[in-house]
């Protein structure tokens, strides 16, 4: 049965993400202290026991889109106990999140798919392929190699850092008028920042002379992802070398970029990173259409 959950199950959920999910504790307390709240969040009770067995969490967003903002949600950490999965229970829990969208107001229902083969699942039950990012895979000598022509920036790095207010909206002013970008609230994109510290990372940012650029960045076994990387292509390579500068040990850079960054275009690959689905049943077309430096945006997913 679908349901909402009680507020005496916080605890089950916590365990049932951390047994379906590899996140630590305190990953997955972070997003229950400051992001779940029960009537966004859609369980599958086993009656027997009185426990959910499957969840899901639908988080508000936005779509831009023919030069306003088309409500949205974004279907999060859905996950089904191993021993009761392939038996339909998913698919009936993203059939009444779809529903309940709808009858909220929301145009769309998104999700990231956790690896390749889901978005053939996600296809099945009504979603589209839309959003792409480009992965760009570069060691240090490249990275400085291809800044080599940089914009000096004086000062040291707290003189010329951002302020929380000024990164996002900095984004906001980069990324909005963009058909198909994913807009995130002031609450919600300092949820995501603050997840991503909780989790090991590190906001770079730099401000020099009216230019901005900062990018969301996490070090694992001299690898550095940087899975946000928004900046005017003329900054990019000062961007760049103060990611060097805050990762001096690293020598691998893995970057998740908008298809419409002009700085890597020469590089990487295109991959398929999102779908989407019309909670009203029509057919997405327009999103789905749009190609090149117009590919539709989807950043900050809390993937």
């Amino acid at each position: 049965m679908v349901v909402f959950p009680q507020d005496s199950m916080r605890s089950d959920l916590e365990r049932l993400w951390r047994v379906c999910f590899d996140d630590s504790p305190e990953y997955v307390r972070y997003f229950f202290d400051n992001r779940y709240l029960p009537e966004n969040c859609l369980i599958y009770l086993d009656e027997s026991v009185r426990r959910p067995i499957a969840m899901l969490h639908l988080l508000e967003t936005a779509v831009s889109e023919d030069g306003g903002l088309a409500p949205a949600q974004y279907l999060y950490a859905a996950c089904t106990r191993e021993e009761s999965r392939r038996q339909g229970i998913m698919g009936e829990m993203i059939e009444t999140a779809v529903k309940l969208g709808h009858s909220r107001g929301y145009k769309y229902t998104l999700t990231v798919p956790a690896e390749p083969k889901l978005f053939r699942y996600y296809q099945k039950r009504g979603f589209h392929r839309c959003f792409k990012v480009r992965m760009v895979y570069m060691s240090r000598s490249d990275l400085l190699f291809l800044c080599k022509n940089r914009i000096e920036v004086p000062g040291s790095p707290r003189d010329t850092m951002m302020k929380l207010g000024e990164v996002y909206a900095f984004r906001r002013n980069m990324l909005v008028d963009r058909e198909g970008y994913v807009h995130w609230e002031p609450a919600a994109f300092r949820y995501a920042v603050g997840c991503h510290e909780n989790d090991g990372g590190h906001v770079v940012t730099l401000a020099y002379n009216g230019d901005f650029g900062y990018a969301f960045c996490h070090e694992q076994d001299g690898t550095v992802t940087v899975s946000e990387f928004i900046v005017k292509e003329h900054f990019a390579s000062a961007l760049i070398r103060r990611i060097l500068q805050s990762y001096p040990k690293a020598e691998r850079f893995v970057f998740r970029l908008p298809i419409c960054d002009t700085f890597f275009e020469k590089f990487g690959e295109k991959l398929d990173f999102a779908v989407i689905r019309r909670n009203d049943g029509k057919n997405p077309v327009y999103m789905t259409t749009l190609e090149g430096v117009r590919t539709p945006y989807f950043g900050l997913p809390l993937d």
